[in-house]
């Protein structure tokens, strides 16, 4: 085993579970708790589904700007990770390893009772009351629709009746700084580099080309004393400011109570050019009518810009930023290219730009507002009967507005000037739930009936346009402010603007019974009808039901009175949720407009228009996913030490499928209900207040789970052979580098194993010609490598894996997926006297990585002058120390006795085994110390609390990856995961804060 994974499963050992060994019996500390399931309240202990829970208490002493931060590695089956880390970035929570292949995987988010997309992004840690994650479908399916993914309820804080008012402030200041960088080559290995590329193939032009712009090899040893420029750290090292202000006001009269909180976050980031904005405003109220009726209001307001273009704005090879910071030549002077002004000929002829000329000439702002209203009324029409009605109002406006300069690549292709994208749209979104519940005991029999009906109605538009030839001088506010200075040349038009709308109707209705007898058994069913729009007439209702049981052992007789077991819960349910997320229409066909599609006309062209490569599909319906959970929840030594244990397996079957079909129908796919997926998982959380004494306290919470997804069927019609296909990852075009096949997991890399190199004794050298062939018998990789060029020893070698004598795409095999074989996170907590410190790790094991990057910065390809990994530094070598071209076989040999690497392909990009890397970490992912005034201090002051902090998020990471984040994952498709190109670095983050409570 991997010494590095042998040392991330040592230190959770040792951290994890030793403290739970060696624990003393304290006091008991857990308290009943109570948790969020499906439009209703249930005592934790009563709870029959799979549920995990964080609550207030254990992020409010971690300061974050995102939601999603302060909650991972704290759940069990939930893995949250951020795609990269820029300002801003997506955040991806995937539950129990996803069930849809072409499809989002994204869970339902659920505020306050009102459905919203990507809710953590517009929450702050700070006005979070709870947040309760539904894993199973005998729990998601009370949701129906999207609830297949699993769903998150999230509880905003409130204020509290009969309370004087309070006001608290939670502030702090942090800097972000770069952790690593890509190691490249240096300014003298550099240009021993390129001198064998000008030189090797003896061609004269070349030769002279590289004496114009480098010299002779003779003046070559003064490139060890030129000054490099790290282009990495002038692009992304700056110091990046973070301002975070949170201001809450809470209080209550006898009948009504009332919660207002403020966030600001100014944060610039690491990359020059970015930068993240935010602004939100939550105002809760709560007022008693009556001593049966009750109203509560909430209304929300954020609105956030994120500055910058980041580092590939479409994760394509084109639009690659981060290439430009590690290719460029690193030094300035040595040659007659001055690298602060920007010369076509040379972006042309190396495909680069200077990164910080072109930071300065791209401009992008993407804003979005975001408005939440909604009204809960509840009306207790008995001590039995309690009816409840919430209406909620969605609206979120985003916009983009991006500039490309004279000097980009978008411009170059538009006649050399600055080129404008302006995309707007808005979403607005409709809620009604009406419930009604009827909750009775009847001596040792508890009843709980829940009836309901909802309707979601989502309506938006969306426009695009880009505008092309604009005046060189322009800058970037003159461009947005002036779209009409934009004049196309003789002959040509502007292309058509590009709209659309996306209607969404669902209408629903369920219901859920709840019964306990003897507070020992409890049985649950429940029952959703779901109608949806994005369906054709015939499959718009899907039926999802569910059951569950709970035994609690511990209220039995044997164990009642145990000093040792205190809580004993046994688990089982089944359930079957829906999912609807594809777009609107799809089972009918629409037409779209664009020049791209146009013909001349004259002297102009016409814009033409197409129904594009879906082709439409009447019978597609609900995907379905069936959940089977086993569970079982305990407590020890009465309630000092807590935890859960899961196993699950979910079946999805009627895929909502992006199937390749045959194109002789004039279409490449269509979405058909084809094919099946499976998860099989274990979860386990424990959780243990390990000493409780009164001046100092331990606690520590840990969870583990692994997860194994296979596809089970991809259908009659996903491909010609209804077995597998070949998807590309998109970093490069025309790449098929993933699988798609029956009886392995989604996202499968597929590629060639690396073999090393070709050596000089795999060849016949003829010394009159001064040529190497290869011997017979040794396989050749140039039609896959080399693009069809001579292979020479020191090429890349691959696998030959059928044994048939070539190399081609026969050879190419399954090299792993980004599964890990478990992951999960731990926790501790400290309190000594007027301290508090916190730590938070999260971990993976066994997952791969693609690092694309290594296979674009170690091929030569189609540019000369661009510079490559510092690993090439040990290439196969052509020339002797004196600069001369060594043929003989002998001398070859003994000058590459030391070296290992192989000479960069000459072919175009394909993935191989190197690229395929071992992405298990274990990070500290927060370290926090605190110090809070004693209360007299405190008194006297007029506060109720004063707490100082120092917070340091992403402390290190534990890994044998080479990239810059284990966790980058830059594709956002569930065919496509696992994927390290061009993302934008991650930071270490450290601040420093106050806590105050008036």
């Amino acid at each position: 085993m991997d010494k590095k994974v042998q040392s991330i499963k040592w230190l959770y050992l040792t951290v994890f579970l030793l403290p739970i060994l060696g624990m003393a019996q304290e006091k008991e500390t857990k308290i009943d708790e109570v948790v969020l399931v499906g439009y209703t309240k249930v005592s934790k202990k009563d709870v029959t589904n799979s549920v995990s829970s964080v609550k207030a208490e254990a992020i409010k002493d971690m300061p974050s700007t995102n939601a999603a931060e302060a909650i991972q590695g704290r759940m069990a089956g939930v893995q949250v990770s951020l795609s990269e880390g820029s300002p801003g970035a997506d955040v991806d929570i995937v539950i129990r390893g996803g069930n849809s292949i072409t499809g989002s995987n994204a869970p339902l988010y659920i505020v306050d009772g009102v459905q919203m997309d990507n809710a953590l992004s517009i929450l702050s840690p700070k006005e979070i009351e709870s947040i309760e994650v539904l894993k199973d479908a005998s729990s998601t399916n009370i949701y129906g629709a999207r609830g297949a993914n699993g769903v998150v309820m999230i509880t905003t804080k409130g204020g509290r009746k009969r309370a004087k008012t309070s006001i608290n402030y939670n502030g702090f200041l942090g800097v972000r700084k770069i952790q690593n960088t890509i190691d490249v080559l240096d300014p003298y290995q550099y240009v021993l580099y390129q001198y064998e590329v000008y030189n090797k193939g003896g061609v004269q032009t070349d030769i002279d080309a590289f004496k114009a712009r480098y010299g002779t090899y003779d003046q070559l040893s003064k490139y060890k004393d030129v000054q490099k420029r790290d282009w990495q750290d002038e692009v992304f090292g700056r110091e990046a400011f973070n301002f975070t202000h949170n201001l809450a006001v809470t209080g209550g009269s006898e009948n009504s109570s009332f919660a207002l909180s403020l966030n600001n976050v100014e944060e610039d980031g690491i990359m020059i050019g970015s930068g993240f904005k935010r602004s939100m405003l939550n105002f809760k109220y709560d007022y008693d009518i009556s001593k049966k009726l009750n109203f509560t209001l909430n209304t929300r307001y954020s609105r956030q810009t994120i500055f910058g273009t980041g580092t590939s704005s479409t994760g394509s090879q084109s639009t690659n930023r981060l290439r430009n910071a590690v290719r460029y030549q690193p030094f300035e002077g040595g040659s007659n290219v001055n690298v602060d002004d920007f010369d076509p000929l040379f972006a042309n002829e190396t495909n680069l730009v200077n990164p910080i000329l072109l930071a300065n000439n791209e401009i992008k702002e993407n804003g979005r507002n975001d408005l939440l209203l909604n009204g809960t009324l509840e009306y207790k029409i008995s001590k039995d009967f309690t009816f409840r009605s919430v209406i909620g109002y969605l609206q979120r406006d985003e916009y983009i507005n991006q500039f490309s300069g004279a000097i980009t690549s978008v411009a170059r292709q538009n006649n050399d000037q600055p080129v404008v994208v302006l995309n707007k749209s808005q979403t607005r979104r409709i809620t009604n739930t009406n419930t009604l519940n009827y909750r009775k005991t009847f001596g040792s029999h508890k009843l709980d009936l829940l009836v309901g009906q909802e309707i979601v109605k989502t309506d938006g538009e969306s426009l695009g346009m880009t505008i092309k030839w604009f005046p060189k001088s322009i800058s970037a506010e003159e461009a947005f402010a002036n779209i009409q200075s934009a004049s196309p040349p003789g002959g040509l038009v502007q292309d058509a603007p590009k709209a659309g709308r996306n209607p969404d109707r669902l209408a629903s209705f369920f219901g859920r019974a709840n019964y306990i007898f003897k507070n020992k058994y409890i049985f649950t069913a429940s029952m959703r009808a779901d109608g949806s729009s994005v369906f054709g007439a015939g499959n718009q209702w899907g039926y999802f039901p569910a059951a569950s049981a709970a035994w609690k052992i511990t209220e039995e007789n044997f164990l009642k009175e145990s000093q040792t077991i205190s809580e004993l819960k046994l688990r089982a349910g089944y359930g079957l949720s829906g999912n609807n997320r594809i777009g609107s229409f799809l089972y009918d066909t629409f037409f779209t407009t664009s020049s791209d599609y146009g013909y001349a006309f004259g002297t102009n062209v016409t814009p033409g228009a197409t129904t594009g490569n879906i082709l439409a599909n009447k019978n597609v319906t609900w995907e379905k996913s069936a959940s089977k959970n086993l569970g079982l929840d305990f407590g020890l030594f009465k309630g000092k030490v807590y935890g859960t244990l899961d196993v699950y397996q979910t079946d999805t079957k009627d895929l909502l499928l992006l199937a390749q079909i045959p194109k002789d129908r004039g279409y490449e796919y269509q979405y058909q209900n084809s094919g099946s997926t499976t998860n099989k998982g274990i979860e386990f959380s424990i959780g243990s207040t390990i000493i409780n004494k009164e001046n100092f306290t331990w606690k520590m919470d840990a969870n583990i789970s692994s997860n194994k997804n296979t596809i089970k069927s991809l259908g009659n019609n996903a491909s010609p052979s209804s077995f597998s296909y070949l998807y590309p990852s998109g970093w490069q075009n025309s790449l098929n580098d993933f699988l798609v096949q029956v009886g392995k997991p989604v996202g499968t890399f597929w590629g060639y194993q690396t073999a090393g190199r070709y050596e000089v004794s795999d060849f016949d050298y003829n010394p009159a010609t001064q040529i190497y062939t290869l011997k017979a018998g040794i396989p050749s990789s140039a039609a896959a490598a080399n693009g069809a060029k001579l292979i020479q020893p020191g090429d890349l070698k691959l696998q030959d894996l059928n044994g048939d004598g070539i190399i081609d795409n026969k050879d190419m095999t399954d090299l792993g997926n980004a599964q890990p074989k478990f992951y999960g996170g731990f926790s501790q907590n400290f309190r000594y006297k007027n301290w508090d410190m916190s730590l938070m790790f999260n971990f993976s094991v066994g997952n791969k990585v693609y690092n694309a990057n290594k296979i674009e910065y170690s091929t030569q390809y189609l540019y000369k002058d661009n510079n490559m990994l510092a690993e090439v530094a040990d290439r196969f070598r052509w020339f002797d120390d004196a600069g001369v071209k060594v043929n003989d076989p002998t001398a070859l040999a003994a000058l590459n006795a030391n070296t290992t690497g192989w000479t960069p392909p000459a072919g175009a990009y394909f993935l191989h085994s190197y690229a395929i890397e071992d992405g298990s970490f274990l990070r500290l992912n927060n370290v926090t110390l605190g110090y809070s005034l004693g209360k007299e201090f405190t008194k006297q002051l007029g506060l109720s609390n004063f707490r100082l902090y120092f917070t340091m998020n992403n402390v290190f990471t534990i890994t044998g990856y080479s990239g810059y984040d284990p966790e980058a994952n830059t594709r956002r498709n569930p065919l496509t995961p696992g994927v390290d190109y061009a993302a934008y670095p991650r930071s270490r983050f450290i601040l420093s804060g106050v806590d105050i409570t008036f």
